[in-house]
């Protein structure tokens, strides 16, 4: 039987990226100060942010309009439901993401993993450990 993901990602557009090109870095995180560390963080790692988006709508239209490499998502997004974000921007814009989550629970990571995640960081991470998921992203995108 075939997933409406599967589906979904047949008929989403590609997008082809050379080797070495750093990332168009799509935050989802609620929390000002959180989101502003994350922009210089990843900034600092070679990878440009296009947006930082704060609540599901205005994830939805940065994704659209700038049309990003990857989306680093907070699992509590919004205060909400990130993963259910994630796959919705999965599904409509051929997004997926690097999860940043502060639970390792065996639920959290089964819903995560229905979403075909480019990784998973958990929190608190190190400078190293978002690096590595962005090199690792980056790889999986090519």
């Amino acid at each position: 039987m075939l997933r409406i993901d599967s589906i979904a990602k047949r008929n989403m557009p590609q997008r082809v990226r050379s080797p070495g090109q750093p990332l168009r870095v799509l935050v989802l995180e609620h929390d000002d100060a959180v989101s502003d560390a994350l922009s210089v963080l990843v900034a600092d790692l070679g990878h440009a942010v296009c947006g930082v988006a704060r609540t599901e709508i205005e994830a939805a239209e940065l994704a659209q309009r700038e049309r990003p490499d990857l989306a680093l998502t907070d699992v509590r997004f919004g205060g909400g439901d990130g993963i259910a974000t994630a796959r919705r921007l999965n599904l409509d814009h051929g997004l997926r993401s690097i999860y940043l989550s502060g639970n390792s629970d065996h639920g959290t990571m089964a819903r995560i993993t229905e979403t075909y995640p480019l990784g998973v960081v958990h929190k608190p991470f190190s400078h190293a450990q978002l690096k590595i998921a962005l090199d690792l992203a980056a790889r999986r995108l090519r």
